[in-house]
């Protein structure tokens, strides 16, 4: 896909994705969420958001 997005934080704010609920990986790596406005985007990398649910 194609974003504008330049940082983690700009990504899940595009896609309105609720950051207090999200884990974010990008090449596999798990990003940590006070990372987020510095970590750079970089053309093909693969991001993942992951998001926990309960269930039973």
């Amino acid at each position: 896909m194609h974003t504008e997005s330049k940082n983690v934080l700009e990504l899940l704010q595009e896609y309105k994705i609720e950051a207090k609920s999200v884990a974010v990986a990008i090449n596999l790596e798990i990003v940590k969420q006070e990372k987020w406005d510095s970590f750079l985007l970089k053309e093909n990398d693969i991001i993942e958001c992951l998001t926990f649910m309960g269930g039973g």
